[in-house]
């Protein structure tokens, strides 16, 4: 373990430049991969022979790389890319020899969302241009100088699930978990999944006979799910005891790669569709895979997995998915020792069971740490952070809850924080605390001293628990967090609004209680010290809401600190940045919270479960 440092900067570079590597896709080929990895200091494109040997830069743009999408038909590849992390991805055309053809769309001020190809020629994406409140479909002929032609308007938020030749599978995004499946056959649409109640689609292909989809019709949790395109009722395939998240269609069929939850862990399998033969694929290494591709005469998967043992990299499954080897491997050797994270739980006040993940130190602890995650949809898993390894390097113990309202644990779960629910998980951020002072047997009239850390909807929740109870808190770090909700939802992205309101609950009928839960409107509760990280093109999460908590905070004298990043959005993507902003946040946490850490070093008593 590394001990206590002045200046932690170096040991944080070292953690953030071990690199990751995402989201690959094969060359028409299959001689090349491509991806997205950050080892030249933010996300950019990368390229790597097929046969082996070191990726190389496809291209340096300076700019972050959302996606690289090499087409599947012919030798062209497609990058999308935003500016300052402002998320208004624009899409362009490359020669594989990383020569720019041509920008295929214009405006900055509005988001393109990379779509797929259908074919050769032609590539459709959906992007807001009409209005920014809504999400259209384009399609755009590649060979041709012509603008992107709109095919389908509606005053909705469509994506693009999967392309297959004329066929094109739809999404129409009612919430974030709640999707219409859309079929359309040239210029003719039907809606593959009516339903009485919503419907969470967390991904979905194309096949010659229908579309596949991690879906949860009637159910808990997500499962492979058949839309036929005959009609009638979906057919469950694959129903694994937590979500299917990916679903990949074999080009060479009739099979999909799936990859499913467990427990916060993804597994890996190959799913018959005739013979409903389900092939479990061996996994290096326990982790979360993140997305995935088939070569394109479906002899292999590629996928990447992320773990605190390995990174991320990118693997390939071979086709009968009894062998797997690495594609990428890092250069440079993992900074520091790593210990897997433990699965815990607790019970909250009201029995609700409430599992976290446990990552400590090899030594004694110096302190705890909570690291609340964003969302609020989404889900603390197993995968590699290089700062959660950093903190655990430097002797602090990291404690990430799953609070009601994450992901990964059913629909009925995922609700429990809606609306007028939602100060119930600010409330298990409490239960967690004292779940963590009584297993380690610290006295209840005695300070037991914790940290506390997250971002986005985390960023909120930081502030809710110092503000709902500040004698539980020693130190806080709020990373592009929401302060006041009405302010939120009146200038987040208005393409943005109406998923959040379903959510949060809206203006219109829950102003009252938005801003009774607003943590700016209890920044007198404020004790613990606090340090507020935000970039300027935020548009998810705009920088007002940092602006006016630290405003708010400085005018009361309470201890604040600010640092403001003009070249980033929401999160912090740039190495400089990302080194500055959280080796701050480890000096804040040694001051004010490394004197009081005898307690968190004691055992834990059982977990209850």
């Amino acid at each position: 373990m590394n001990g206590p440092s002045s200046d932690p900067s170096a040991r944080l570079r070292a953690w953030f430049d071990y690199p990751r590597s995402v989201q690959p896709s094969p060359s028409a080929d299959g001689t090349a991969v491509y991806f997205v990895s950050d080892r030249g200091g933010h996300p950019e494109a990368y390229r790597l022979a097929m046969g082996g040997g070191d990726p190389v830069p496809f291209v340096r743009t300076g700019e972050r790389v959302g996606r690289v999408q090499p087409c599947p038909f012919a030798s062209r590849i497609l990058l999308s890319t935003d500016r300052g992390g402002d998320e208004h991805w624009a899409l362009s055309l490359w020669a594989p020899d990383g020569s720019r053809q041509r920008e295929l769309t214009g405006d900055p001020t509005r988001i393109h969302e990379p779509g797929a190809w259908r074919d050769a020629d032609r590539y459709v994406f959906c992007s807001n241009a009409r209005d920014e409140r809504f999400f259209d479909l384009y399609e755009v002929d590649v060979d041709r100088a012509d603008a992107p032609r709109r095919v389908r308007e509606e005053d909705t938020l469509l994506g693009i699930a999967a392309a297959r030749g004329d066929r094109l599978l739809l999404e129409r995004h009612l919430t974030n978990i709640d999707t219409d499946l859309l079929l359309r056959t040239g210029s003719e649409e039907r809606l593959l999944n009516p339903r009485p109640s919503e419907e969470a689609v967390f991904d979905a292909d194309l096949t010659d006979d229908g579309a596949y989809a991690a879906s949860n019709p009637g159910r808990e949790f997500a499962g492979l799910v058949r839309y036929s395109f005959a009609g009638g009722s979906p057919e469950l395939l694959f129903g694994p005891a937590g979500d299917v998240e990916l679903v990949r269609a074999d080009p060479a069929g009739p099979r999909v790669a799936v990859a499913s939850n467990d427990r916060g862990y993804s597994r890996l399998s190959f799913v018959g569709l005739d013979s409903s033969e389900v092939v479990a694929v061996p996994l290096p290494v326990d982790g979360v895979i993140g997305s995935g591709s088939w070569l394109a005469d479906g002899s292999g998967f590629l996928f990447d997995l992320s773990a605190p043992s390995i990174g991320a990299e990118i693997f390939l499954a071979d086709r009968s998915g009894r062998s797997v080897r690495a594609l990428t491997r890092s250069t440079v050797p993992m900074p520091g020792a790593v210990t897997p994270p433990t699965l815990e739980a607790f019970r909250a006040e009201d029995g609700l069971r409430v599992a976290y993940w446990d990552h400590r130190p090899v030594g004694p602890a110096r302190g705890t740490i909570v690291l609340v995650h964003g969302g609020p949809e989404s889900q603390a898993r197993p995968s590699f952070s290089p700062l959660i390894q950093f903190l655990v390097g430097e002797g602090w113990r990291t404690v990430v809850p799953n609070v009601r309202g994450s992901l990964g644990y059913g629909r009925t779960f995922l609700h429990l924080d809606d609306v007028r629910r939602r100060m119930d998980s600010v409330r298990d951020l409490r239960d967690l605390a004292h779940a963590l002072r009584d297993r380690a047997g610290a006295p209840v009239d005695r300070p037991f001293p914790l940290g506390i850390i997250g971002g986005s909807y985390g960023g909120f929740m930081v502030l809710s628990a110092l503000t709902t109870y500040p004698d539980l808190w020693a130190a806080g770090v709020d990373v592009v967090g929401i302060s006041n909700f009405v302010t939120f939802l009146e200038r987040t992205g208005p393409w943005r609004r109406k998923v959040r309101e379903d959510e949060y609950g809206s203006l219109a009928n829950d102003r009252e209680f938005l801003v009774s839960i607003s943590p700016l409107h209890h920044a007198d509760r404020i004790r613990a010290p606090l340090l507020v990280v935000h970039g300027a093109n935020d548009p998810r999460v705009p920088i007002f809401e940092a602006e006016q908590i630290v405003a708010t905070l400085e005018s009361r004298r309470v201890a604040v600190e600010f640092l403001r990043f003009e070249d980033e959005g929401h999160g912090l993507v740039r190495r400089e940045n990302q080194v500055h902003a959280y080796a701050r946040a480890a000096e804040f946490f040694e001051r004010y919270l490394g004197a009081g850490a005898a307690g968190s070093a004691a055992p834990d008593r059982p977990a209850s479960r």
